[in-house]
């Protein structure tokens, strides 16, 4: 029934499907964070929690407004400040605690900055700013990365019951002029994410408040058009039923089948699925006493999702840094296991908060005095903590440092004399140059600190995150690699770029990227296979013609399979297969070139008895962190009896 003209809501009662509807959404997001191979959209969650916030907060501030025709700001900031900075300080303080006892050094400083930027809730800008992708492949992510959201809400908090009494009082007490803001907002918003959308990476449309903007302004507008109309004829609440299941439907074939990289999303999918939602919580929000009853309303009414919904914001609080915390080689859980230890412990955290911490604090536990003085206090504590904890951090490595792509060169270390202790006669070599990945990077100021001690000339020009050959390499699920377009078209440009300014005489390769699955021609080729390994040779083909062109010779160094046990890398027998192969490869190619290419066994340096490596070679950690790259003692291990290989093959290569 249209009401257009009728007097505004003077009160707003609970809907306990819409606590059903959290549950939802926080389970889907914790299914994703899970890796669960059926819910690959789970992080549209999210979305569902930024439409439910905009229903419900526009619903409270109209109601407010038709009770006593204003909105009480400081009281309305106050009621959400209680609601959400009790668990927040909390969890903060868990993670600096964690940080402090659990992280890298070299990661202490970003996780001071996650965690000041969260409790200011300026999260998802400064994700943007320092270059964090929610998307992130390789790198172990922040505990904090799952913030953005949260201070998404937060900011809307804060700006829109301004807007709201600006359009009531403008608007003389009619929603007219807070629906329009509600639909040219929406209509804005999904611009700004269509216009900053990259398909390289797309977290500046993902994190951005003015891009996301959109699903919490159609909630708003649903709290609009609600106090305007709602089902009242058989029809009407059919209809709105009927609707609900399907919306219901779609939005749990969205978080089936869509996955992180689909550009359907931010050209529209998104609000989409915002609109479904709005549609279903329309359906589940009628009376019990309807003639027409809800079966999503009352899926979503049953008391274990009422429950779950009601610790919902604890659970996405905790979750994430649980989820960072019980990693796989911490813990030596995976599968199922894992998932299930990470479940357990992220409830018992968030209902020990919600019952211990979050409720007495709501219910007025503190009074007077104190109640007034707790919150900037805590600010002050938790400020002072988070510097505090996360104390003593230091730069990280070149190569975690580097953007993906992005060319990190290094020209000869500090002419010292000729060791004698070399154990390979030392040839007139030319410049030697190392290209390669974040591999090569982790290995390149030692190279050169040892070809320095022998009197060679050593340059490194690297790519983190790029392999040496063209191609999209792409997940295992066929996806292209964030950066990976980059990557292929930037490799030739770099290959002839370095070979005409150095002018080397030797070119070493250290890859590990010409492993994973690739697109070529719009073909995707899995590495492991016949067709792949023919893309494969002919791509080395391609880069040899380049870097051998001005007469040097190029030694393709054979990657070792990852070390058995590493700090934050769990081993993968399909990831030693994969190397193996490439080292296969590497040979053949070798065989079909003689005159230009020589094949120089790294891995039988590295991992000598073959895989599964050990993580310990002659009492040294070679790749401690991720069975991968090589640090601490690790580069300065390798650096010389590398260079004796590279000297004896430049030998062999010689008399031939």
């Amino acid at each position: 029934m249209a009401r257009s003209g009728a007097a505004l809501p003077t009160s707003f009662g609970h809907k306990p499907a819409l606590d059903g509807l959290r549950a939802v959404a926080v389970l889907s997001v914790l299914a994703y964070h899970l890796e669960a191979e059926e819910l690959t959209g789970g992080f549209l969650g999210v979305d569902t929690f930024f439409v439910l916030s905009g229903y419900l907060i526009t619903s409270l501030l109209i109601t407010e407004w038709g009770r006593t025709a204003t909105i009480d700001f400081a009281a309305f900031w106050g009621r959400r400040a209680k609601r959400l900075l009790p668990a927040l300080f909390l969890a903060l303080l868990l993670v600096g605690i964690w940080a402090n006892l659990e992280a890298d050094p070299f990661r202490l400083d970003g996780i001071r900055a996650d965690m000041l930027w969260t409790l200011f809730y300026g999260a998802n800008w400064h994700f943007i700013s320092s270059g964090q992708s929610y998307f992130d492949l390789f790198s172990e992510a922040s505990p904090l990365r799952h913030a953005w959201s949260l201070a998404i809400e937060e900011q809307f908090y804060l700006v829109w019951p301004l807007l709201t009494f600006a359009a009531m009082r403008f608007g003389k007490g009619r929603t007219n002029l807070l629906a329009a803001i509600c639909v040219v907002g929406t209509v804005a918003s999904t611009a700004v994410m269509m216009l900053t959308y990259e398909s390289s990476d797309p977290s500046r449309a993902y994190y951005g408040t003015d891009a996301r903007a959109s699903q919490l302004l159609i909630g708003a507008l649903l709290a609009v058009v609600l106090v305007r109309w709602s089902p009242s004829t058989p029809g009407q609440r059919r209809g709105v039923q009927i609707a609900g299941v399907f919306a219901a439907a779609f939005m749990l074939w969205a978080f089936a089948a869509s996955t992180d990289t689909q550009s359907w999303l931010y050209y529209g999918g998104f609000q989409l699925f915002a609109i479904a939602t709005a549609v279903l919580i329309v359906a589940i929000i009628q009376p019990a006493d309807s003639p027409v009853r809800s079966p999503t309303g009352w899926v979503l009414s049953l008391g274990p999702m009422r429950w779950i919904g009601l610790i919902s914001y604890g659970v996405y609080l905790y979750h994430w840094p649980v989820v960072v915390a019980l990693s796989e080689p911490r813990t030596g859980l995976s599968g199922w296991a894992l998932a299930l230890v990470r479940i357990a412990v992220t409830f018992v955290i968030a209902t020990l908060s919600y019952y211990l911490v979050e409720m007495p604090i709501r219910r007025g536990a503190l009074k007077g005095a104190v109640a007034r003085v707790a919150a900037p206090a805590m600010f002050v504590i938790v400020a002072v903590a988070s510097i505090a904890l996360t104390s003593g951090g230091r730069e990280p490595p070149t190569f975690l440092g580097a953007s993906p792509g992005s060319v990190v060169e290094s020209g000869p270390g500090p002419s010292v004399a000729t060791d004698p202790s070399a154990t390979v006669p030392t040839p007139q070599l030319g410049r030697i140059l190392l290209l390669g990945d974040s591999v090569a990077a982790s290995l390149s100021d030692a190279l050169q600190h040892e070809a320095a001690k022998r009197g060679i000339e050593l340059h490194t020009a690297t790519r983190p995150g790029c392999g040496l050959i063209t191609g999209i390499p792409t997940t295992p699920d066929g996806e292209e690699i964030p950066w990976g377009r980059g990557c292929s078209q930037g490799t030739v440009p770099y290959l002839t770029s370095q070979i005409a300014e150095q002018q080397p005489g030797i070119v070493l390769w250290l890859s590990t990227w010409e492993t994973a699955d690739r697109l070529v021609d719009d073909r995707l080729y899995r590495f492991g296979t016949e067709e792949a390994d023919r893309v494969v040779l002919d791509r080395l083909e391609q880069s040899r013609r380049i870097l051998t062109a001005s007469g040097a010779r190029l030694m393709l160094l054979t990657n070792p399979p990852r070390a058995e046990r590493a700090e934050t890398y769990v081993r993968d027998p399909e990831d030693d297969r994969r190397i193996m192969r490439l080292n296969r490869l590497f040979e053949r190619f070798a065989a079909e070139h003689p005159d230009t290419v020589t094949v120089v066994d790294l891995a039988s340096i590295v991992c000598p008895s073959g895989p599964p490596c050990p993580e310990e070679v002659e009492g040294v950690r070679l790749r401690p962190r991720d069975g991968g790259h090589y640090e601490g003692d690790g580069p300065a291990w390798v650096a010389p009896r590398l260079l004796d290989a590279v000297t004896q093959a430049a030998l062999e290569a010689s008399r031939s």
